[in-house]
């Protein structure tokens, strides 16, 4: 078997179910395997996922292994030569696996990363990034400006660091050889540390902004609390396996890292996306009843007007593929004042996106 794509969810149904199908369109021609591994989602994810009849492998955990443990897991079972990690609350082109196999730029690929934009247009600088040296660390920790992200073009092609979690690409036989993802971070910071174990055992990881995928950011995992404490406990952990600090030096990170939870938990303030939109148009070839309850005044068309701004878009996945969905998103920016609405192929459920720092929601028709 050539590709294994592995996908870790918790709480997160739909999104899965729409990341899934773009997953399956993208497998059409490759010998492959779909793996999902739910990390006792309370939200009824199996038994959703289920319903949907998707072609996949469905391990369900007990209990909540984090994002590393469960991927290890996962790939233990998987078949495939390469393994593809890849977060729930993405859409992949129909094409990206067609692409990769064909392309003879990834020479002595250690771990490769693809462009990710957020639901509405907006480039995710995470995608590339350097290696966090002691001084970008502390700085991104407290805040403050550093050159963490890599400078080059985002629509280019080369050599970085660091890449994102959210979507890697490896062999499965270097990933076991160097020695998988890191258990001791429950969430972020793992794949940092992997990114740095491909390069010191001479591979190269690769950028790729020639191809891009959808990351609504932020649907798979909660901005609350928690959130605030894996990332900077995963922060810690990073800083003491890389620098090796002194006791002293470690207690007071310890305590700087504890101070800002407890600030930025203080200060932080839910982003619902709430805006009334001036017009409402619906890219399909005819107009669906189930929408009408939702919204007025729907618009029709069959081509995305691309001069329109500060209206809502509501793409038919009946009518579009997902390449057209992330050309079309690709070719705006959040300064459009766009909201870009997912409409699932069935109907039966319709995700509105606002970008990367504010939740969207999920409207069931």
């Amino acid at each position: 078997m050539k590709l294994s794509v592995i996908i870790i969810s918790y709480n997160c149904k739909v999104y899965l179910d729409l990341c899934l199908q773009s997953v399956a369109l993208a497998l059409k021609n490759i010998d492959g395997e779909i793996i999902v591994f739910d990390n006792n989602s309370s939200d009824g994810t199996k038994d959703y996922i289920k319903s949907r009849n998707h072609k996949i492998l469905f391990i369900d955990s007990d209990h909540n292994l984090g994002f590393s443990k469960a991927n290890n897991i996962a790939a233990k079972s998987a078949k495939g030569d390469f393994l593809f990690f890849l977060n729930p609350d993405t859409i992949i082109p129909d094409n990206l696996f067609d692409l990769f196999l064909n392309n003879k730029d990834y020479k002595n690929m250690g771990i490769l990363g693809f462009r990710m934009i957020d639901a509405t247009g907006q480039f995710l600088k995470e995608s590339k990034r350097n290696s966090p040296t002691i001084s970008i660390v502390l700085k991104k920790i407290f805040g403050f400006k550093n050159n963490y992200h890599s400078d080059l073009d985002e629509l280019g092609f080369g050599k970085v660091d660091v890449l994102c979690g959210a979507n890697m690409l490896i062999e499965k036989k270097i990933f076991n050889k160097i020695n998988c993802f890191n258990e001791d971070y429950f969430m972020y910071g793992e794949d940092i540390e992997l990114s740095q174990k491909s390069l010191s055992f001479g591979y190269e990881n690769y950028y790729d902004g020639r191809i891009s995928l959808i990351h609504f950011k932020g649907e798979s995992t909660k901005n609350d609390i928690g959130y605030l404490r894996n990332f900077y406990g995963a922060m810690q952990i990073y800083y003491n396996n890389i620098f090796s600090p002194s006791k002293l030096g470690l207690l007071l990170v310890k305590i700087f890292l504890r101070c800002i939870i407890l600030l930025k938990s203080l200060s932080r303030k839910p982003e619902l996306h709430k805006k009334n939109y001036k017009k409402t148009f619906l890219i399909s070839d005819k107009l669906k009843d189930c929408l009408f309850n939702k919204y007025e005044d729907i618009i029709l068309s069959k081509k995305f007007d691309f001069s329109v701004n500060d209206c809502r878009v509501i793409l038919d996945l009946n009518y579009l593929n997902f390449n057209q969905i992330i050309e079309i998103i690709n070719s705006k920016k959040s300064s459009h004042n766009i909201n870009f609405c997912f409409l699932n192929n069935d109907y039966t459920y319709l995700i509105e996106s606002a970008g990367m720092n504010k939740k969207g929601k999920v409207v069931f028709l």
